[in-house]
Order: C-alpha cells, then structure tokens, then sequence
C-alpha cells in the first residue's frame, strides 16, 4: 500500500523495507493489517490468546504502531505501542504476572518509581514467514523501544519478551530486570523476562553502532514528528 511521505518513517537498509510509524486512526488500513499479520504469527506458534486480538482491534489501546514495508507495499512485521501510561494498573505486564505475584510485585513497583518520567510498553511484536531479512525485520523491532520514547516523549520503555529474543534486545540498550525470574508466558514453552529501556542512558547501554543506527533514524522520524524530542548524543569514546 502507499503510505504519504509526510508519515514518520525511515529507510532500513538491512531489512530493505521502508519502516513506518503511524496510528490506527491515521492508517486504518495498514492497522488491519497489521492485525491480520501478527495474528497470522501468533496462530501460527499456537498462542492466539495472548494477542487478545478483540481487546485491541479498535485501536484504542494502541498510541502508535511500527510497520515493515517491503518495494510493493506489503507489511512484513511490525510492533505497537502503548502509554505513556497515567497509571501504573494500565500496563499489560502485570497481567502477565497475574499468577506469579512476587514478579508481580517487583514489576508493580518499577512502573510505580518510573510512571512520573513516562513509560510506554512494546507489544504484539510479529514477523512474517515469508520475510526474507526476517531476522533485520526483528532487530528493527528491538530499536523501536528507542523511537517509540523519543517520538511519545516517554524516558521508559517496557517490554516482557522470552529469552530466545534476549540479545537482541540487549543490543539496543535494554536492561534485564534480574530481579524478577522468567516466567511460562504465553505457555511453558517459553521463558519470558521484563526489559526496561531508558531513554537516558541508552547512549550507554546499547551497542556502539547500533546506538548509532538508532540515533540516524529516530532523527528520520521525528522530522515528520511535530513533538520532537531528540535522543542525547553518545560520549565519544
């Protein structure tokens, strides 16, 4: 599909698809298909009930989603995005630790210390099979803790992802919360883990070039971006 070059979005040359940020009311068509793609994904690894697809379809929950688009348009992967949060009980996370009230209570108070500097959460990640940089396309999804903070003017982004996808997200700056064991979620064939990102010291925590990466392009979408909030520049090393 065409999207308007006014859209927030730049050029990812390891994936070679042209990586859109945009909203469920200001693309309603490429928002459905971002549904039909992620529950396309999640059918495909048997965990269909964690997209909760009903409870986000409308768009509301969804502050701004990511999409991959390949030469001909075609949406190959993508993330959504929800907050800033006003209030700690909006975040997903505590959901997901609804029977394991220790993480809970772990995760309960890092979003209370972080909720006054703002923090957005990742979910509903996806890649298409038939992607064929399948693995930049999820790289690209890791980096978007970075851009979603910068373009809501969030410092904090959270996201609950299992271990297999863990150096990944460690290259773009995340940070495990050790504190809280990893937990069966969806099923028992994963081990999911809390990540935090912050906006702050990602200069610091993230991989050089990638720190890099991410700075070019945050810089591409926040030129289409009204509130622009540029990420802090890395100390030369």
């Amino acid at each position: 599909m065409r999207i308007p070059f006014d859209v927030p979005s730049y050029l990812d040359h390891r994936s070679q698809c042209r990586i859109v940020a945009t909203t469920p009311e200001e693309n309603p068509v490429l928002w459905n298909q971002f549904l039909d793609g992620a529950q396309e994904s999640y059918t495909r690894h048997g965990v269909t009930a964690a997209l909760e697809i009903s409870a986000i379809r409308d768009g509301h929950t969804t502050r701004l989603f990511f999409a991959a688009l390949d030469h001909s348009g075609t949406i190959l992967g993508g993330v959504r995005v929800q907050g800033p949060y006003s209030s700690v009980d909006q975040a997903h996370a505590l959901v997901e630790f609804d029977e394991h009230p220790h993480g809970r209570r772990h995760v309960h108070a890092m979003l209370d210390e972080r909720i006054d500097h703002g923090v957005v959460e990742l979910k509903s990640a996806w890649v298409a099979p038939n992607a064929p940089r399948g693995r930049a396309i999820t790289a690209m999804i890791a980096e978007s803790p970075a851009y979603s903070t910068a373009l809501l003017g969030a410092r904090y982004a959270l996201a609950t992802a299992a271990s297999h996808v863990r150096a990944a997200w460690l290259e773009t700056g995340a940070v495990i919360a050790t504190q809280i064991e990893p937990i069966p979620y969806p099923d028992e064939r994963y081990r999911t883990e809390v990540f935090w990102w912050d906006r702050k010291t990602l200069a610091f925590e993230a991989e050089l070039a990638t720190w890099r990466r991410m700075r070019r392009n945050t810089a591409s979408l926040l030129a289409h971006h009204r509130s622009a909030i540029v990420l802090p520049q890395a100390v030369a090393s």
